[in-house]
């Protein structure tokens, strides 16, 4: 086989590797562009690694993390408002405070991927709480000037399947979420909204 040919034939791996690495990461919650990256220099072993980490994300899930500004009561009923920083976050907010009961408690949780949890303090914790606050500080305020007690959860990993954990881990009675993403993404990756109704156990609103 001449040097030409092996090139041509490592170059189509990478590129079949470059898809699939991104695609996965992007379904499985992980950073598309520093897993493509890796591809691009490691071929199908970059996609090997990620697999290995998605088996390790969903033996090992990462533990809920509490902000500790929030307003958590005893309430009877706990509903989880699933946010991710786009006017949606808002949307869900205020259909939670039409009901107009203060006797339930919201618990607004934001989910990141992986690569997004700050391993260290200094200046990318707090540009990490920075982004935490910038997707809560709407539904926030939302709900509290409607009287009801709101705190804040954040997530990594995948979106749809950590919005399901959380209701269950929180024993919520309901989950709110707003709908996101053309036709096309949906085709592609699949709707977040789409997977809470399918996977929760708990009753789910889907708003427009």
């Amino acid at each position: 086989m001449s040097i030409a040919a092996g090139l041509l034939i490592w170059a189509v791996i990478v590129i079949v590797s470059l898809i699939a690495v991104s695609y996965a990461a992007r379904r499985w919650g992980r950073d598309p562009f520093g897993w493509a990256l890796l591809a691009v220099v490691l071929g199908p072993i970059a996609l090997a690694g990620l697999v290995g980490s998605r088996q390790s994300d969903v033996a090992r899930p990462e533990p809920f993390e509490r902000v500790p500004d929030g307003q958590a009561a005893d309430a009877r009923d706990r509903i989880i408002a699933a946010v991710d920083g786009s006017p949606s976050g808002g949307r869900v907010a205020r259909y939670i405070a039409a009901m107009h009961r203060q006797d339930v408690e919201a618990v607004v949780l934001v989910v990141f991927p992986h690569e997004e949890r700050p391993r260290d303090g200094g200046a990318v914790q707090a540009e990490h709480r920075a982004r935490i606050e910038a997707a809560t500080a709407e539904p926030l305020r939302v709900l509290r000037e409607a009287g009801i007690a709101a705190s804040v959860l954040v997530g990594y990993g995948v979106a749809g399947e950590e919005i399901v954990r959380c209701a269950g881990d929180q024993r919520a009675a309901a989950i709110v979420v707003g709908r996101r993403g053309s036709g096309v993404t949906r085709a592609l990756l699949g709707s977040v909204s789409e997977h809470v109704v399918k996977h929760a156990a708990q009753p789910v609103v889907v708003v427009e």
